[in-house]
Protein backbone atom coordinates (compact mmCIF):
# COMPACT_ATOMS: atom_id res chain seq x y z
CA UNK A 1 0.00 0.00 0.00
CA UNK A 2 1.54 3.57 -0.95
CA UNK A 3 1.52 5.67 1.93
CA UNK A 4 0.66 9.07 0.62
CA UNK A 5 1.22 12.34 1.69
CA UNK A 6 -0.07 15.45 -0.21
CA UNK A 7 -0.71 18.87 0.72
CA UNK A 8 -2.01 21.78 -0.07
CA UNK A 9 -1.52 25.49 1.72
CA UNK A 10 -3.45 28.72 0.03
CA UNK A 11 -2.72 31.99 0.54
CA UNK A 12 -4.91 34.83 -0.37
CA UNK A 13 -3.93 37.63 -2.51
CA UNK A 14 -6.32 24.52 -20.81
CA UNK A 15 -2.34 24.33 -21.65
CA UNK A 16 -0.02 21.63 -21.17
CA UNK A 17 3.69 21.52 -21.15
CA UNK A 18 6.61 19.70 -20.03
CA UNK A 19 7.98 21.03 -16.61
CA UNK A 20 8.29 24.43 -17.91
CA UNK A 21 6.20 27.56 -16.89
CA UNK A 22 2.38 26.48 -17.54
CA UNK A 23 -0.09 29.38 -18.54
CA UNK A 24 -4.04 28.69 -19.03
CA UNK A 25 -6.37 31.39 -19.47
CA UNK A 26 -9.94 30.03 -18.74
CA UNK A 27 -13.34 31.78 -17.35
CA UNK A 28 -11.88 35.52 -17.09
CA UNK A 29 -8.75 34.14 -15.11
CA UNK A 30 -5.31 33.02 -15.76
CA UNK A 31 -2.84 30.56 -14.08
CA UNK A 32 1.01 30.50 -14.17
CA UNK A 33 2.13 27.01 -12.71
CA UNK A 34 5.83 26.13 -12.17
CA UNK A 35 7.55 23.11 -10.09
CA UNK A 36 9.68 24.07 -7.15
CA UNK A 37 11.85 22.03 -5.29
CA UNK A 38 10.61 24.13 -2.07
CA UNK A 39 9.10 27.44 -0.38
CA UNK A 40 10.53 29.32 2.88
CA UNK A 41 7.76 32.29 3.68
CA UNK A 42 5.49 30.64 1.04
CA UNK A 43 7.92 31.83 -1.77
CA UNK A 44 9.26 29.54 -4.03
CA UNK A 45 13.06 28.84 -3.52
CA UNK A 46 13.59 27.82 -7.65
CA UNK A 47 12.10 26.72 -10.43
CA UNK A 48 13.53 23.26 -11.46
CA UNK A 49 12.93 21.21 -14.78
CA UNK A 50 13.23 18.04 -13.78
CA UNK A 51 12.63 16.48 -10.16
CA UNK A 52 13.96 13.46 -7.77
CA UNK A 53 12.90 10.52 -6.25
CA UNK A 54 14.97 11.31 -3.52
CA UNK A 55 13.62 15.07 -3.23
CA UNK A 56 11.80 15.68 -0.04
CA UNK A 57 8.88 17.60 -1.80
CA UNK A 58 7.77 18.00 -5.46
CA UNK A 59 5.84 21.46 -5.58
CA UNK A 60 3.67 22.44 -8.10
CA UNK A 61 3.15 26.20 -6.97
CA UNK A 62 -0.04 28.19 -9.46
CA UNK A 63 -0.06 32.09 -9.57
CA UNK A 64 -4.20 32.52 -10.02
CA UNK A 65 -5.34 35.98 -11.38
CA UNK A 66 -8.25 37.82 -12.79
CA UNK A 67 -10.40 35.58 -10.72
CA UNK A 68 -13.86 36.89 -9.72
CA UNK A 69 -14.90 37.10 -5.82
CA UNK A 70 -16.60 34.08 -6.17
CA UNK A 71 -15.14 30.54 -4.45
CA UNK A 72 -13.89 28.28 -6.68
CA UNK A 73 -13.50 24.35 -6.20
CA UNK A 74 -9.89 23.01 -6.90
CA UNK A 75 -8.77 19.61 -7.29
CA UNK A 76 -5.31 18.64 -8.24
CA UNK A 77 -4.55 15.11 -9.14
CA UNK A 78 -1.22 13.52 -9.34
CA UNK A 79 -0.33 10.36 -12.19
CA UNK A 80 2.45 8.68 -12.08
CA UNK A 81 4.11 7.60 -15.84
CA UNK A 82 1.65 4.57 -15.64
CA UNK A 83 -1.35 6.69 -15.43
CA UNK A 84 -2.12 5.78 -12.32
CA UNK A 85 -3.44 9.04 -9.73
CA UNK A 86 -0.90 8.78 -6.47
CA UNK A 87 -2.26 11.83 -5.39
CA UNK A 88 -4.99 13.67 -4.99
CA UNK A 89 -6.59 16.68 -2.89
CA UNK A 90 -9.86 19.08 -3.31
CA UNK A 91 -10.00 22.60 -1.92
CA UNK A 92 -12.04 25.18 -2.26
CA UNK A 93 -10.09 29.09 -3.06
CA UNK A 94 -11.81 32.37 -1.65
CA UNK A 95 -10.13 35.00 -3.84
CA UNK A 96 -10.22 38.55 -1.55
CA UNK A 97 -8.79 40.69 -4.76
CA UNK A 98 -8.89 39.09 -7.77
CA UNK A 99 -5.21 37.19 -6.51
CA UNK A 100 -4.51 33.61 -5.33
CA UNK A 101 -1.61 31.59 -4.83
CA UNK A 102 -1.48 28.30 -4.11
CA UNK A 103 1.27 25.45 -3.75
CA UNK A 104 0.37 21.70 -3.73
CA UNK A 105 3.28 19.66 -1.61
CA UNK A 106 4.03 15.75 -3.00
CA UNK A 107 6.40 13.70 -0.91
CA UNK A 108 7.68 10.85 -3.05
CA UNK A 109 8.10 7.50 -1.56
CA UNK A 110 10.07 3.97 -2.42
CA UNK A 111 6.80 2.81 -4.25
CA UNK A 112 6.99 5.64 -6.86
CA UNK A 113 8.06 4.94 -10.21
CA UNK A 114 10.53 7.65 -12.26
CA UNK A 115 9.23 9.07 -15.69
CA UNK A 116 7.37 12.08 -16.34
CA UNK A 117 4.49 12.80 -13.83
CA UNK A 118 1.56 15.06 -13.81
CA UNK A 119 -0.12 17.25 -12.23
CA UNK A 120 -3.80 17.79 -13.52
CA UNK A 121 -5.73 20.95 -12.19
CA UNK A 122 -9.38 20.64 -12.43
CA UNK A 123 -11.44 24.10 -11.61
CA UNK A 124 -15.07 23.56 -10.78
CA UNK A 125 -14.98 20.61 -12.68
CA UNK A 126 -13.47 21.00 -15.38
CA UNK A 127 -9.67 20.24 -16.08
CA UNK A 128 -7.99 23.79 -16.08
CA UNK A 129 -4.66 22.91 -16.98
CA UNK A 130 -1.77 20.17 -16.56
CA UNK A 131 1.73 20.80 -15.80
CA UNK A 132 3.82 17.75 -16.40
CA UNK A 133 7.82 17.33 -14.95
CA UNK A 134 10.40 14.27 -15.76
CA UNK A 135 10.86 13.03 -12.75
CA UNK A 136 14.09 10.21 -11.89
CA UNK A 137 15.13 7.85 -9.54
CA UNK A 138 18.45 9.58 -8.34
CA UNK A 139 20.38 13.02 -7.84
Amino acid sequence: MRRLIVFAVLISFSATTLATQTIATADNYNAVAYFTSGLVDGEPIDRIDTAYLSQDYIVLYVDWDKMGMRAYRTEVRIVDPNGQVIGKIRNTILPSNGRYYTYYYYRPNPEDMPGDWTYQMYVDGRNAFEARIPVVAAE
